[in-house]
């Protein structure tokens, strides 16, 4: 049984709930009851129904009137759309980042590049490129001086398909795609072309959308 500290018990049940869906305890489309976690935690139930609205603003979870509250489910175009929307986001913000990049930030981009091609033939999947990943985005992204375009395209990064299908998006490319997939990335900043880095970003999330989608309902 967890054990909550009480002054944070709904923000802890959220955090929870959230660790049930990343490992897959929790699918899209499953009902999440009230009654069986305030058992399973050992907390009444008020916290819970608040958790459980925090999560439904959060678009993870959906209400449906006189049946309950369950895992969000989505349709192949949705998530497409929002893979593509991610793409047109930080293809925009990394092309009015272009002309600010110097030979340092170019490095910087290619020695994550090397990184990923060192860690590919050792890792089992993707789970294990996150933190360079996570890393290689921000960097493309640092000399974008419209910041509120930046903190859009890089909520787009983790968006709410990724998370709902995380266990899907472990296996979604070999690792060598992923790796060759952010080479061409890195092959379009160095033209200096911000139509190329648009265009190459916009591609790199809609196959991302188009091979996620499998797994939409």
């Amino acid at each position: 049984m967890h054990t909550f500290k009480r002054q944070t018990y709904s923000g802890q049940v959220v955090e929870f709930i959230k660790r049930c869906i990343l490992d897959g305890e929790l699918a899209p489309g499953e009902q999440v009851k009230e009654v069986i976690l305030s058992e399973r935690l050992g907390i009444s139930r008020a916290p819970i129904r608040e958790a459980l609205q925090i999560l439904t603003q959060d678009g993870l979870i959906t209400s449906e009137p006189q049946k309950g509250k369950y895992i969000r489910k989505m349709t192949r175009q949705e998530i497409e759309n929002e893979y593509e929307i991610g793409g047109i986001l930080e293809g925009a913000g990394v092309a009015a980042a272009l002309p600010l990049m110097n030979h340092v930030d170019i490095a910087r981009l290619s020695g994550m590049i090397e990184h990923m091609a060192r860690l590919a033939p050792r890792v089992g999947g993707l789970y294990e490129f996150t933190e360079v990943d996570d890393a290689f985005h921000s960097a493309l992204l640092a000399h974008c001086a419209n910041r509120r375009l930046v903190e859009m395209a890089r909520s787009a990064c983790t968006n709410i398909s990724k998370f709902l299908f995380y266990n899907h998006w472990n296996v979604l490319f070999t690792p060598q795609e992923f790796v060759d997939r952010h080479r061409d990335i890195f092959e379009a900043v160095q033209t200096r072309n911000p139509a190329k880095v648009e265009e190459s970003l916009r591609e790199h999330y809609r196959e991302s959308g188009r091979r996620m989608a499998q797994f939409g309902s």
